[in-house]
């Protein structure tokens, strides 16, 4: 029988920890998988929140135990930790980053789908255990763009308007065009995320079978929803107005296992 015992002896309130390992290249990250304790003689809730640096009612709530001084010998912990969103975040982004749905992302949070992430804000997600890796390294940001080549006019875009490289900590392509334009998809695939994203319009991600992940950005009108299967040409949505530069314009990018592809180099079809 597990009891709360030493915890309420103690009388100590634990602070929030943040377990953020990552590598700053994109709005994903490298992990290796979320972290679970069977209970064994001798555990208390407070011993495990000690060892993982979350409070025992995080774990309470993130289990949904009715009960915490009756766990029993050989109960299965998922052990949370709580994520601050940075810039660049999405749900959808996130969910994936943790390996889970972003329903249960969203269920976990109380929040829902058409929640607009705000820099700062904290979430609730599974613990995850870090994979080693190379001393942290910030990426330099390059916020200059170079006029794309023009030499793949043969490929499938979302929009035929002028395009423009985006290089640095986001590689993708800005496709200049008027307010109402149709962005058709370039590939087939399943819509998995449909949702406003600060700076970006109403973005729409599609992933295929091969696990590209295709997302429109800048979007005014959206002509799909989650759970649609299109294919290349499949109108998904209408250009919209970049709300700095006040002209209309698309934004153009593609992951894969969470590294950017370059746009013109990612798989149609």
């Amino acid at each position: 029988m597990v009891s709360l015992s030493d915890y309420e002896k103690s009388g100590m309130r634990l602070n929030k920890a943040f377990f953020l390992v990552f590598i700053f290249i994109s709005p994903f990250f490298l992990y290796a998988g979320a972290v679970t304790v069977t209970i064994t003689a001798g555990d208390t809730l407070y011993k495990i929140s000690r060892k993982y640096k979350i409070p025992v009612n995080d774990l309470v709530l993130y289990n949904d135990i009715k009960n915490p001084t009756h766990l029993r010998i050989g109960t299965l912990l998922k052990i949370p930790s709580v994520y601050t969103v940075k810039k660049g975040d999405t749900l959808y982004g996130i969910s994936k980053n943790f390996k889970i749905s972003v329903s249960t992302l969203c269920k976990l949070n109380k929040i829902d789908l058409n929640h607009i992430l705000k820099i700062g804000e904290t979430l609730r997600v599974p613990y995850i255990e870090p994979v080693s890796s190379p001393p942290l390294v910030k990426q330099e940001v390059n916020t200059s763009i170079k006029k794309s080549s023009h030499t793949d006019d043969n490929l499938l875009w979302p929009h035929k308007g002028k395009r423009i490289a985006i290089k640095g900590k986001l590689t993708g392509e800005e496709i200049l065009g008027k307010k109402g334009d149709v962005i058709i998809s370039v590939s087939s695939g399943k819509v998995v995320w449909v949702a406003p994203y600060r700076g970006y319009g109403k973005l729409i991600m599609i992933e295929t079978k091969d696990k590209h992940i295709f997302a429109y950005g800048g979007n005014d009108k959206t002509l799909v929803k989650v759970g649609d299967i299109v294919k290349p040409g499949t109108k998904i949505g209408t250009m919209g107005i970049d709300p700095i530069e006040k002209n209309a314009k698309a934004f153009f990018f593609v992951y894969k296992g969470g590294k950017p592809v370059d746009p013109r180099k990612a798989p149609r079809g």
